[in-house]
């Protein structure tokens, strides 16, 4: 197969039904009772692994399932559906010359059952987006636009008083992950994660974006910890644009993000950063003073984050607490609690 024709993972419309039916069914306390009890009337089989741990079966090839019920969770009970990219079934390549691009693959069997044979996957974390761009747009389609979304991992979350359901990334294990939770159970653990964090390191997401027609009133919006010390800047500055460059494109935001950073007490004194879907653009730094990177990768964030703190270090911007950071969008409210950026109006500097 000279290329990836069609799509090696689950059809979106299939997960985005799965999906659906899960986060419309009552789950009562989350207990494992009410866990099996509510996957029954779904249709879909439970068992209990040997580590103990609850596996469900919805029935589509490609796609499993574990559960985490009151009892055993260690912070909100979740459902937990995972969509991993296929894996080489058969290390040997097959045919002579050539074959390599139609090695066969499947999927580790009592994980995500069985697929059979499919295309060899010739750029994998392409595929992975693509995969996760269509299923956002599958539940968008019935959701509506998800009113909170942010990074790392370009989640994607659609909350409900009663229940929430998480889309995201997971580049180290190759697959799309879909978390359902309780509402209020999860955004207490999430809420005291922010609060107990001792670091930007530790904090549980690091930029989050809501659209302006949602009330903020009902959503949760944390503001984590500001920069510990400069060495914890340092570190969360890369970290942040670099998720912002390479996420953005996936939660389906299409207006750009300008991030300002500086002085307090010398307004001039300010590194300008604009994010899009397909550029980044650096202003206002010393001796550089305009920098552009059309299609943006990791990368070119590393590089613009190194020309800040540089900047940074010539105005003489050398204390977390010197700076005002600020992060506006035409489009919606921007939240970089992965910087210490707090929404406009709740700054200390603004009191």
């Amino acid at each position: 197969m000279a290329g990836m024709a069609v799509s090696v993972m689950p059809a979106a419309d299939t997960l985005a039904r799965t999906l659906l039916a899960a986060r419309g069914a009552e789950w009562g306390d989350w207990s494992a009772g009410a866990v099996r009890e509510t996957a029954g009337r779904l249709g879909w089989q439970v068992r209990l692994d040997e580590d103990g741990a609850m596996s469900i079966d919805p029935g589509v090839p490609g796609l499993a399932c574990r559960a985490e019920p009151a009892e055993q969770a260690a912070g909100a009970p979740s459902v937990r559906f995972t969509a991993p990219l296929p894996i080489r079934a058969d290390p040997t390549p097959t045919g002579g010359p050539g074959a390599a691009t139609a090695q066969q693959f499947g999927y580790v069997a009592g994980q995500a059952g069985a697929w059979g044979t499919v295309p060899y996957v010739r750029d994998r974390g392409r595929e992975l987006d693509a995969a996760h761009t269509r299923l956002g747009a599958a539940l968008t389609a019935t959701l509506g636009p998800a009113p909170w979304r942010g990074g790392p991992n370009a989640w994607l979350r659609w909350r409900s008083r009663g229940i929430t359901l998480r889309l995201l990334r997971d580049d180290a294990h190759e697959a799309l992950v879909m978390e359902l939770f309780p509402t209020r159970v999860g955004e207490a653990f999430e809420r005291r994660a922010f609060e107990t964090a001792g670091s930007l390191a530790e904090l549980p997401y690091i930029w989050c974006v809501s659209r302006p027609d949602m009330s903020l009133a009902e959503l949760f919006l944390p503001f984590g910890p500001e920069p510990r010390d400069w060495v914890d800047f340092h570190a969360a500055l890369p970290r942040v644009l670099s998720s912002l460059v390479v996420d953005m494109p996936l939660v389906g935001w299409v207006e750009p993000v300008l991030l300002v950073l500086g002085d307090v007490l010398e307004p001039a004194h300010t590194a300008e950063v604009r994010v899009g879907q397909d550029r980044l653009e650096l202003g206002n730094v010393p001796g550089n003073g305009r920098q552009v990177w059309l299609r943006p990768g990791a990368e070119h964030a590393a590089t613009a984050a190194e020309s800040i703190l540089e900047a940074f270090a010539f105005w003489g911007i050398d204390r977390a607490r010197r700076l005002r950071t600020r992060a506006w969008t035409s489009g919606g409210y921007v939240d970089l609690p992965g910087i210490g950026v707090r929404p406009e109006g709740t700054h200390p500097d603004d009191a």
